[in-house]
């Protein structure tokens, strides 16, 4: 017997959790409540003046005056903090078995964590589960949460730490880094590669919570690594907030892949900064699904300050009805011999719309440097598709190129599809999955396979129909 939609999302993605919270801290800000979050987590006190400068930095900074429309965000009115637990579990036993069972429906088990390199779980504000394999610790390969950084490698912490992503940067970064919670911290040692993914998966379950975690990858020299970020949220009438601020450093050699499957509810604000820096030969790779959220404001950067450098910002997306994503890259060349590509794919439903911002800065001195943008959207009904260029090239030495390419749903490709036998959702599916093949190509297969069922749940929604 076929299942209804609401039976696909409550089992798999939207599902209401038992609610849980030991301590809440809401909203409007205030310096006590700043205060009060660092006092909880019994920080030193150079991070309490850095969520200070972040607070200050929150009041003197408005909303972007440009973009999607922000009306419906009251940040006044949210729960800027919220544990679920009185105390962090040591083992996967030790977690209740109902947020056990959530993480389960996610596809997230025990099991499933032994096959990655390393897996965290974080619930609301706190990460309540945190598991590295033994032969990576012997590597010197570190992974915590960035609360535990914090207390076990405060130097390191302090050293990088709002160094690529500033509070002034933008209001959301500066709310961040007021009242972050949270989030990962990885630090690959030289000539280290890590074989196998490392994972986070940021769940929000507390109707009206907003989350704040901060993630900073350290990846020395000729160190390679990848991280997975999944995200999901039940559907409340309160809409809430995600902000969080990722900061990666590839030094010399390095690679760092940071893989994002984002399928927030659609009554979530994901506002997120996310930022690189990438030192002589270094690599960055940006890639992110998007099924998710109300609204989307995301522009992963990637400063290529060192020469030979590269950068790759790669995003495929699904908007429906009621949805729009913002999103697209920035690439500053500032070393020779640097290359950036972005390639974004979007497909837009209904009254669904998504809109490509690339950004590329070709600064004086980056000789021979190599930028290219590519942008494809594919429409259906009433979606709407737009992609925003913005070029600076100060360098005569460099090339670019920028390419937008917008089309109409094929009604001749489910045409044929269906005359071999296949009902109007399966041929949907397909179409979708092929627009989208070479991106997802480049994904880890076990994360490939989960955007198909993104795209599956997607089309259950819609009833099949644009």
């Amino acid at each position: 017997m076929k299942k209804d939609f609401d039976d696909i999302k409550t089992e798999k993605y939207w599902f209401k959790g038992k609610p849980r919270s030991v301590l809440q801290i809401k909203g409007p800000l205030t310096k006590e409540k700043v205060i009060k979050i660092s006092e909880l987590k019994n920080e030193p006190e150079w991070m309490l003046k850095k969520r200070l400068w972040g607070y200050e930095w929150f009041l003197r900074l408005g909303l972007p005056d440009w973009g999607p429309d922000l009306s419906g965000l009251d940040i006044n009115d949210a729960i800027l903090y919220s544990s679920p637990l009185a105390k962090k579990p040591k083992t996967w036993d030790e977690i209740p078995e109902d947020i056990k069972e959530a993480f389960r429906k996610l596809g997230i088990s025990e099991e499933e964590a032994k096959m990655l390199a390393g897996v965290g779980l974080q619930y609301d504000s706190e990460v309540i589960y945190k598991q590295v394999k033994k032969m990576l610790e012997k590597t010197g390969v570190i992974f915590l949460s960035m609360d535990e950084a914090v207390q076990q490698y405060p130097e390191m912490v302090k050293k990088y730490f709002g160094t690529i992503v500033p509070p002034a940067d933008n209001k959301f970064a500066a709310l961040n880094t007021a009242v972050w919670s949270g989030g990962t911290f990885i630090y690959v040692p030289e000539n280290v590669k890590v074989p196998i993914p490392l994972h986070t998966y940021y769940r929000i379950n507390l109707e009206g919570i907003s989350q704040f975690e901060r993630t900073l990858i350290i990846a020395d020299e000729n160190a390679e690594v990848t991280f997975v970020e999944g995200c999901s949220a039940p559907i409340y009438s309160k809409a809430s907030l995600h902000a969080a601020v990722v900061e990666v450093i590839a030094k010399k050699n390095s690679t760092v892949k940071y893989v994002t499957i984002q399928n927030w509810s659609k009554n979530v604000y994901n506002l997120v900064t996310k930022r690189a820096i990438a030192y002589e030969n270094a690599r960055v790779s940006w890639i992110s699904a998007a099924f998710g959220s109300k609204t989307i404001m995301l522009y992963p950067a990637v400063i290529l300050k060192g020469n030979n450098s590269k950068a790759e910002i790669i995003s495929v997306a699904l908007v429906t009805n009621n949805q729009h994503f913002d999103t697209g890259g920035r690439a500053i060349h500032v070393g020779k011999n640097t290359k950036s590509s972005m390639v974004s794919k979007t497909i837009s439903i209904g009254n669904g719309k998504a809109t490509f911002r690339g950004d590329v800065r070709i600064l004086n001195g980056a000789k021979n440097s190599i930028a290219n943008i590519k942008c494809e959207s594919l429409i259906e009904g009433n979606g709407e598709a737009s992609s925003i260029p913005k070029i600076m090239v100060q360098e005569d030495s460099s090339y670019f190129n920028h390419e937008a390419k917008i089309e109409r749903f094929d009604e001749e490709k489910m045409f044929y599809l269906m005359a071999r036998g296949l009902d109007k959702n399966k041929c949907k599916s397909l179409v979708y999955l092929g627009f989208f093949e070479d991106v997802v190509s480049k994904i880890p297969l076990e994360y490939a396979l989960e955007i198909k069922r993104l795209i599956d749940v997607d089309i259950e929604e819609l009833g099949g129909n644009g």
